[in-house]
């Protein structure tokens, strides 16, 4: 195939690394922990020798904002510009730096990546965002799928890796971006349930252009920027298990080692050796953290820091590459026909075939189309929740107004046979059935009433009054049917 990536920079890139310091060093325990600028000096307790790891940048939680301003402001212009970048999350922050990570970090990273764009006043252009949720097992959800549709890596020449059956959203804005970012972090936490904290994820932005939008076949220039945020620790006695950066760490600079097959694996392996510029941040912390950690942590960030990649600028034509892939699919044929077919031309025809597909599916015209039924779908559901919500809070509110109005009445009909006393035989016995018909009646609309609200607080609330009323119901029912039961005899 003629088509390639064009390469616009030249020589390789080191993984950029900025360790975040979730506790005051002052305050570490298990070993003494000082920060010099950019480095750290760290002396384990005991006998051992005293160890320095440098970084790009280290900072605490209290200046965490400095992270974009010194570490992460390549990341703007060079998505602006069609490269590939890549930041890698790890660690165990604190909920505090959590969040601080969140708005501070990602959310600062897509204001400034829509701002550039929106600056730039692209008349053709195309951004959407998506989301993969790792399980600790290996395997992997798209978040933003309703559908669940079956995750595929390919490998394509020209895009690189594209994960066939992605679902992704068109966005307008960072602010759409974020709100996807936020509902897809939640979906994930109530989806994955006890396991959630456990949970690797990747939420990704692309972005494309025209470099020519007056002419109808124009190169497009194509960038994307992938968010991953690890979960693990380094010390591979972590009860939270072991990250997954270490795990491709250890395949990458020992080739003997077991290769994963994992989606997770094969992504990250590329965001560490391949097509982008890779950013790095791990929070540590110093304070209360056994010295095996400590130390695994700042060892593994140190060696991600040794990594190279080499960043290209991907230029491509879509007409063009998909031409070029149906006339050597037919070329192929062609010789296949001829009986001149081997088992490798079988492969080279099913590689054909797939990267055909893959980039008919990249085109704007059928994501943009695939994008608008999905926010149909999201919506539809989000609808029909809140639908059901209602109905629900309707439905509990009439139950709640028919048992009140049950109750009154057999508060009624008690008082009324306790006041008016003995009567006919015939009045009596009415007058108890109606007790009993009213008492089986509000117990059915209680047991209702319960089971549509037994998940809210005012649900127990009315189940324990309801309990209560109850007992005076039986002591009242059992002194009209006690009086019943004496008054029949003399009533005969």
């Amino acid at each position: 195939m003629a088509t390639a990536i064009k390469p616009m920079c030249g020589g390789a890139e080191t993984v950029r690394v900025g360790v975040v310091l979730t506790a005051s060093p002052e305050d570490a325990d298990g070993g003494d922990f000082a920060v010099e600028g950019c480095e750290i000096n760290y002396k384990p307790a005991g006998n051992e020798e005293p160890k320095s790891f440098t970084f790009d940048q280290v900072v605490t939680a209290d200046t965490t904002e400095s992270l974009h301003s010194e570490l992460l402001q390549p990341l703007t212009e060079l998505i602006s510009s069609g490269y590939n970048v890549v930041l890698l999350m790890c660690g165990a922050p604190t909920e505090t730096v959590g969040a601080l990570m969140d708005k501070g970090v990602i959310g600062q990273v897509l204001t400034n990546v829509f701002s550039c764009t929106a600056r730039q006043q692209r008349a053709e252009s195309f951004l959407s965002v998506s989301f993969l949720q790792f399980y600790p097992d290996g395997s992997a959800v798209d978040v933003v799928s309703l559908n669940k549709d079956t995750l595929q890596l390919v490998a394509h020449p020209v895009l690189g890796s594209v994960v066939e059956g992605l679902c992704e959203v068109c966005v307008c804005s960072a602010e759409e971006a974020w709100d996807c970012y936020k509902t897809c972090r939640e979906k994930m936490k109530a989806s994955a349930g006890s396991v959630s904290s456990r949970c690797s994820f990747l939420f990704s932005v692309t972005a494309e252009w025209k470099l020519h939008p007056e002419q109808v076949e124009s190169d497009v220039c194509r960038s994307k920027l992938q968010l991953f945020s690890l979960a693990g620790g380094a010390s591979r006695t972590d009860l939270r298990g072991v990250t997954p950066l270490l795990k491709v760490l250890d395949q990458t600079l020992n080739p003997s080692t077991a290769v994963s097959d994992s989606l997770l694996h094969a992504l990250l392996k590329e965001a560490l050796t391949g097509n982008n510029r890779t950013f790095l941040i791990y929070c540590i912390n110093p304070q209360g953290f056994l010295g095996d950690e400590t130390q695994s942590a700042l060892h593994l960030a140190q060696k991600a820091r040794g990594l190279v990649t080499k960043p290209t600028s991907v230029q491509w034509n879509p007409r063009t590459a998909e031409r070029e892939l149906r006339e050597s699919i037919m070329e192929l044929q062609d010789v296949m026909l001829k009986g001149e077919s081997e088992l490798h031309s079988i492969y080279k025809l099913a590689q054909l075939t797939q990267h055909l597909k893959a980039v008919k599916n990249q085109s704007w015209e059928k994501r943009r189309e695939e994008s608008e039924k999905m926010k149909v779908k999201i919506k539809e559901s989000s609808v029909g929740s809140q639908q059901f919500s209602v109905d629900c809070l309707a439905d509990r509110k009439e139950r709640s107004e028919t048992a009140k109005y049950l109750q009154e009445k057999l508060r009624q009909e008690m008082e009324d046979h306790i006041r008016e006393g003995r009567g006919s035989p015939e009045k009596v016995q009415e007058r108890v059935t109606r007790i009993q018909q009213l008492k089986e009646a509000l117990r059915e609309e209680t047991l209702k009433n319960g089971a549509v609200s037994e998940k809210s607080q005012l649900s127990q609330q009315v189940i324990i009054s309801n309990s209560l009323c109850w007992s005076l119901i039986e002591l009242k029912l059992f002194r009209a049917q006690f009086v019943f039961s004496l008054y029949m005899p003399f009533a005969s």
